[in-house]
């Protein structure tokens, strides 16, 4: 594949595009991506853990139930919930269930992102930018664990390829917003995507704007009107989600307390501020930190960790050199040589600035948006009006996203085609045309030099993200550490880190009526092995002077811990009706946990409740379950 690549660089591009060789490749690399993640997710991860796709699984159980006014999804609509547990009813393994789920759609990710970027650039380009997201470990990562972001993320895909195509009509239209709509009831951040849209409408379509905008609009309004109404009928809320979750426990916001009461006071109210992410005057320092680093981090790497989906995703700044490379040998070749003096001048005056203020740290990323806006601003009216979208949307996209700090890189998956898009069109069409400039500087020719310049780089890129494919997988599935500094290092001995839970679950399965018993755990993945019912805690709720008993029966925990807790438990208690107390504890030993419950991890230690029946310890003594009895015990 690499060869085609190579070898058909000089042919004109008319000519590659009716190649069915570059389609039958593409195919090739969406059939092996597909084959591999499916493997290691059915055979490797097994027994699995993902405590995510078990909240939404049992929330959905639960909504089925006809329970559903009793259970709230805070970080997303109830579309995955319900739709996990129902193709669940068929496979009977939640995890199971959502691996299919992910190696599925991810493989419909990557035929997609082929489709896309051969609407507006060449099929050697396009073929390229497949393989580049076909080897991100982000997207195996996504692919093997049992997240959630696989089928909205394709469905954002699936509308770019409406969106991209040369001559949009109604339809196309319609059909973007309808795939949006399907997307938002998944997961919200395809309404951003969508403003996306609707801004390309307004500064690049002519025609038919006002008739595109009200498609668009009703398409994805009326796709979104089941949620709407199950939301009205079951809740009373049109939207029944609450960002605040988001900002303190993901988002990482500097005024969690805030958000915490904001939470808290909601949640009673049972009208969740949806709006509460734009209370600007609250957090508006941390929103130019999310802009201007850390979220651009996540997609182009910024130095700031193995936690993003560059296109080179463990050398630091290396995406981003690619990405600029791309979107500069895009732009300014149809730009006078008057603009250069602004376009690089300006971001280097910018810099200067912010070193010689120490603002680097928060504002780094603000001279290359800048220089990147004016680029663009520039060369804007030259481009194709299908290329528009791809700088546009993600354009709007991080702008809004921005509000929170992204937990994830997986979180901004609906822009994983921009480091592949821009970073293929430099390999393919910038560096050769660079490297022929050189050329006829020093008036040699050396035609093999470009093929094998370009040769290097695709196996370099290549190789460099199955090797952190590797690493990255072996930390969330066993646990080791991503230490790009010892590559060869050989890790031997590990564990499934999901060993630990299916251990515990088994022997909690075999207590007496343990479906209908209460596990207080810090992970749901104990409740589902044990097949019994779960309270959640983070050992850190309540008071400091708290005795067990008190902390289990939750009589000290504030407001915002408990209706947390509530909302994470098996079943979902939303509404706070239920004060039942837990019948097992799995105290899992941690530097963070409440002081006066460290006395559990020691079994013989005295001062340990007499209704407490140790009945487990992990082989690294890490672990430790017991039974709780019903005894009134004053201690």
């Amino acid at each position: 594949m690499i060869i085609l690549l190579v070898t058909r660089m000089t042919f004109p591009i008319e000519l590659i595009q009716k190649n069915k060789s570059f389609d039958l490749c593409s195919i090739i690399v969406t059939g092996i991506f597909f084959v591999t993640c499916l493997s290691i997710a059915l055979i490797i991860d097994e027994p699995s853990q993902d405590s995510d796709i078990l909240f939404y699984y049992f929330a959905g159980k639960q909504i089925l139930l006809g329970e559903g006014s009793n259970v709230q999804i805070f970080n997303a609509p109830v579309g995955w919930p319900i739709l996990l547990a129902a193709f669940d009813s068929i496979v009977g393994d939640p995890f199971t269930t959502a691996k299919l789920f992910s190696a599925v759609f991810s493989a419909g990710i990557i035929i997609f992102s082929y489709l896309i970027i051969r609407n507006v650039f060449s099929q050697k380009i396009a073929l390229l930018g497949q393989i580049i997201i076909a080897v991100n470990p982000m997207l195996h990562l996504e692919s093997i664990i049992t997240h959630s972001e696989m089928l909205p993320v394709f469905l954002i895909f699936f509308s770019l390829y409406f969106i991209t195509k040369k001559n949009i009509s109604q339809r196309q239209i319609i059909f973007c917003g309808i795939l949006l709509g399907l997307s938002f009831m998944l997961r919200p951040q395809s309404l951003l995507i969508g403003l996306g849209v609707l801004s390309f409408i307004l500064l690049s379509v002519k025609k038919q704007k006002k008739k595109f905008i009200v498609f668009f609009i009703m398409a994805f309004l009326i796709t979104i009107s089941p949620l709407m109404l199950y939301n009205i009928s079951t809740t009373g809320n049109i939207i029944d989600n609450d960002p605040n979750f988001y900002l303190v426990h993901d988002s990482g916001v500097s005024n969690s307390d805030y958000f915490k009461n904001k939470i808290v006071e909601d949640g009673f109210s049972k009208q969740p501020n949806l709006l509460g992410v734009n209370e600007h005057t609250v957090y508006s320092d941390d929103y130019f930190k999310n802009l201007l680093y850390h979220n651009p981090h996540l997609v182009f790497n910024l130095g700031a960790g193995h936690n993003n989906f560059s296109t080179i995703p463990f050398i630091d700044f290396s995406g981003l050199v690619l990405v600029l490379g791309g979107i500069i040998g895009l732009f300014i070749r149809k730009l006078p040589k008057k603009y250069y003096l602004v376009i690089f001048g300006l971001p280097i005056i910018l810099t200067a600035f912010l070193l010689l203020t120490e603002n680097i740290n928060t504002f780094f990323f603000l001279p290359i948006i800048i220089s990147i806006i004016t680029i663009v601003g520039f060369g804007y009216r030259k481009i194709e009006d299908n290329i528009k979208p791809l700088v546009i949307i993600p354009l709007i996209f991080m702008i809004s996203i921005s509000f929170v700090k992204i937990a994830s890189a997986q979180d901004l998956f609906a822009m994983l085609i921009i480091p592949s898009i821009f970073s293929s069109f430099f390999i393919l069409n910038t560096i050769p045309n660079i490297i022929k400039k050189i050329q006829d500087t020093l008036k040699i020719n050396l035609k093999i030099l470009t093929s094998v310049v370009i040769i290097i780089i695709i196996l370099t890129i290549v190789s460099l993200n199955l090797v952190s494919s590797v690493m990255v997988e072996n930390h969330a599935l066993f646990g080791i550490p991503v230490d790009y500094h010892n590559l060869l290092k050989s890790n031997e001995n590990h564990e499934l880190i999901a060993l630990d839970f299916k251990e515990i679950g088994d022997v909690l399965s075999k207590q007496p009526n343990i479906e209908n018993k209460i596990v207080m755990a810090g992970s749901m993945n104990y409740a589902y092995y044990a097949n019994s019912k779960f309270m959640y805690t983070n050992f850190t709720e309540g008071d400091k002077n708290d005795t067990i008993n008190s902390f289990i029966s939750r009589i000290n925990w504030s407001d915002y811990e408990l209706k947390f807790s509530n909302m994470s438990s098996i079943p979902q208690d939303r509404n706070g009706n239920n004060n039942s107390s837990p019948d097992y504890l799995i105290y899992k030993i941690n530097s963070k946990n409440n002081e006066n419950l460290q006395i559990l991890e020691d079994p013989d230690n005295s001062e340990i409740p007499k209704n407490f029946e140790l009945i487990y310890i992990s082989n690294d003594n890490e672990t430790i379950v017991y039974k709780i009895h019903d005894e009134d015990i004053d201690n």
